[in-house]
């Protein structure tokens, strides 16, 4: 079964296609950088979320004698 594409992905893929047919890649480029930077920093930081809410759910219940 194929994985479903983000729109993120979508888009890397265009600029790649345009550099590949640019003339000066430097603006292209800049832009694959930026957006792959982006991309990483949110992938980060959904992962540290999810990390932590996995950790809140598991709290000791106190036993009351």
């Amino acid at each position: 079964m194929a994985k479903r594409r983000e729109p993120v992905d979508e888009l890397l893929d265009a600029l790649v296609w345009m550099r590949r047919k640019a003339r000066k890649h430097e603006a292209v480029d800049d832009l694959v950088d930026a957006l792959v930077k982006m991309r990483r920093r949110a992938r980060k930081k959904l992962a540290k979320l999810e990390g932590t809410k996995k950790k809140s759910k598991r709290t000791k219940k106190r036993r009351s004698s």
